[in-house]
């Protein structure tokens, strides 16, 4: 006799059946099933009686037999389906030849069900469908014994015959009606495996009914020689048990193969997840799986990937993680897998459990780097006749392995494709970098390059003006080759991690009226402006680096702001510090730039025919040099209104009141300072 539970895997195809639950389905079953097993005897068995025989058997040895038969049953699963097998059909048979079917009856619905209620703890659901089975299968077994034996005689082949009959019809019918009660349980078809459960099921019948007929023989002829039945009822048991403990281990070994197989195929991180979470939910029947991997740098979440229970599924969810909650942390610890069986013994786990809907759960290790970089999960074993075991658990050790190797291969791959990615955008940058530092080049060597050749070839015929013109432009080119020159080198140690700092009180307020004395000649055009609060303090850094930062603001507010407009170096106080800002009133950088402009080697406008010359560099080396002295550079706002970039300096950087103090009394000016249309003196 067998008996079955299982669940569909998610996505399988639904019924299209009546809005009722699948419980009250499998109860409606059980209900028709009771229904049919009394009419039957009601119709049929009431009126028949015990074969002729010299022996009877008690109805309440019959339930002991029952009984015994039951809770000494052979586990044999397939993927997510149990099929449960006894030596049931041997009973059933004994009392076919020596008892009434009224007394069957009442032997089998005691003993099966003292064996499934009390040993094995059955839900009510099916504990109702398993006895409603056992009892229709036994009325229909006997009413087919009885019209098959009475063509003959009982007690020889006819009798024989008879037996095989009814116990194979009743078991295949059985099968069935398992297959039936879990597609209605769970809304879609569940007839892959009948087939082989058919095929299982008529072979242990075949074997159970030739011994219990040997059973009859003996006791029609010499009751005395029964013991020797046990011998050959103990060696059929224990092979039950070891050809289906062989069967499980080549189907686990080889779904074990095919898993990895498919994952190691596999080199995108988010198919290798769900591959591998797919393959342990069928491999070990389990209702949901999921994969946790552990931040790789501190501040980054873990990212959560499950499926199930159903058609659940999340795929690298960002998830904090919490050392007192869960298992995982001492899965991550101790860097051994974790069983945890049903019923669950420990109070706190049971709780946790609880609060997340799982009954049973194996937790394993994932390993990259020679590290635990996650951890794997399966919960919720679909059976109920069985839980985790300690064999599941070597298993899923194995899948965890290879699962570690996997993702390591995904993470890799990867890796390789950003390297890839990063590769061609360096040689990108490297290909602008050269075409454009050689047009920046190119351009100040040309018009120097031409001037001096004027100069030698024909100095006699140029005026002195002329001369004083020839050398003031050289003059500006050289300067302007002499900072391309600063920028690529400041670059250079940047990337080299060179810098090297020199602290020093520096007072910002009076370096800004020296650094717009200094490009007003380049600014003709503009009205530049020097703000700052009367009491702004002085400021413990790097000041030459405060210089050169503040440098390239100017520098590049008067490369994109057009004539008559006004460019602003403000200073004030905050909570946290100092802020100085340069502000202009531009064109404006688009929104979707301001993520780049301090990139490196990067500019609004890249074409060959920009109005605006350079490299690209003077806003990361701001960047960068602002990194260096431990202060922060934004662009605050862009828009057709201008620009505002933004330095603020820690107040960590703020020396003591005694230097406060120092900058005041340094303040000998007013810090407003104009100029407009070229040099201008200061109003000092």
């Amino acid at each position: 006799m067998s008996e079955t539970a299982a669940s569909s895997p998610p996505g399988t195809s639904r019924l299209p059946l009546p809005k009722l639950g699948g419980e009250a389905r499998v109860w409606l079953l059980s209900g028709a099933l009771s229904i049919g097993a009394f009419a039957l005897y009601i119709l049929f068995l009431r009126q028949i009686g015990g074969l002729q025989s010299s022996l009877h058997a008690p109805w309440w040895v019959l339930a002991a037999g029952f009984y015994l038969t039951e809770i000494c049953v052979v586990h044999l699963e397939f993927k997510r389906e149990a099929h449960s097998f006894s030596l049931g059909e041997i009973p059933l048979v004994l009392a076919l030849f020596f008892s009434t079917p009224g007394e069957l009856l009442v032997a089998q619905v005691i003993g099966v069900g003292l064996a499934l209620s009390v040993y094995r703890r059955q839900q009510p659901i099916k504990l109702a469908f398993n006895l409603a089975n056992f009892c229709f299968e036994a009325s229909l077994a006997t009413l087919l014994f009885n019209f098959w034996a009475g063509l003959g005689s009982p007690n020889g082949p006819s009798g024989w015959t008879a037996a095989f009959f009814a116990t194979l019809l009743a078991s295949s019918l059985g099968a069935v009606l398992i297959a039936l009660a879990i597609s209605l349980a769970e809304g879609a078809f569940r007839l892959r495996a009948l087939p082989k459960s058919l095929t299982l099921g008529a072979i242990v019948t075949a074997a159970n009914t030739s011994l219990a007929l040997l059973g009859v023989t003996i006791l029609s002829r010499s009751p005395e020689a029964t013991w020797l039945l046990l011998i050959p009822i103990t060696i059929l048991f224990l092979a039950y048990r070891s050809y289906t403990s062989m069967r499980q281990q080549h189907d686990s070994l080889e779904f074990l193969y095919d898993s990895t197989r498919v994952a190691h195929q596999s080199l995108e991180t988010d198919a290798v997840l769900l591959t591998l979470l797919s393959s342990a939910c069928e491999m070990f029947r389990a209702e949901m799986a999921e994969i946790t991997l552990f931040p790789t740098e501190a501040g980054e979440p873990a990212l959560l990937t499950t499926l199930g229970p159903e058609q659940h599924l999340e795929v690298m969810k960002p998830v904090e993680l919490d050392p007192t909650i869960g298992v995982w942390a001492r899965v991550a610890a101790e860097e051994e897998a974790l069983l945890v069986a049903r019923p669950i013994a420990n109070t706190r786990v049971r709780e946790h459990f609880a609060g997340r809907n799982l009954k049973d759960a194996m937790i394993a290790p994932l390993y990259g780097d020679h590290a635990v970089v996650g951890t794997m999960m399966v919960a919720n074993r679909l059976s109920e006749v069985s839980t985790f075991s300690a064999e599941d658990l070597r298993l899923f050790e194995t899948l965890s392995n290879h699962a570690s190797v996997s993702l390591e291969n995904a993470r890799l791959v990867n890796r390789l494709k950003e390297s890839l990615v990063h590769l061609t955008e360096m040689n990108r940058l490297k290909d602008d970098f050269v075409a454009s530092v050689s047009h920046e080049l190119r351009t100040p060597l040309t018009a120097i390059s031409g001037y001096v050749k004027i100069l030698v070839r024909k100095s006699e015929q140029i005026t002195r003006e002329q001369q004083r013109s020839f050398i003031s432009s050289i003059d500006e080119q050289s300067d302007r080759l002499r900072h391309l020159i600063e920028d690529l080198l400041v670059v250079s140690r940047i990337e080299s991690q060179q810098h090297m700092l020199q602290v020093d009180d520096l007072y910002i307020p009076e370096l800004a009226a020296t650094l717009v004395r200094e490009v007003a000649p380049r600014s003709t055009h503009q009205r530049l402006e020097v703000d700052f609060e009367t009491d702004f303090p002085l400021v413990t850094t790097d000041a030459e680096k405060i210089r050169q930062i503040l440098s390239n603001l100017l520098e590049n507010a008067i490369k994109y702001t057009p004539d008559g407009t006004l460019i602003a170096v403000r200073g004030w106080r905050d909570s946290d510090g100092v802020v100085v800002s340069v502000e202009d009133e531009g064109e404006g950088i688009p929104a979707e730039l301001h993520a780049k402009i301090f990139d490196r080697f990067y500019q609004v406008d890249q074409s060959s025919t920009r109005k605006v010359g350079g490299t690209g560099l003077g806003l990361y080396i701001c960047k960068k040099l602002a990194e260096v002295v431990g202060a922060g550079l934004e662009l605050e706002r862009s828009s057709s209104a201008g620009s505002v970039f933004t330095l603020r300096l820690p107040a960590t950087a703020i020396p003591s009141e005694a230097a406060s103090e120092l900058g005041r009394s340094a303040q000998t000016a007013p810090t407003l300072i104009a100029l407009e249309g070229g040099p201008r003196a200061a109003n000092d």
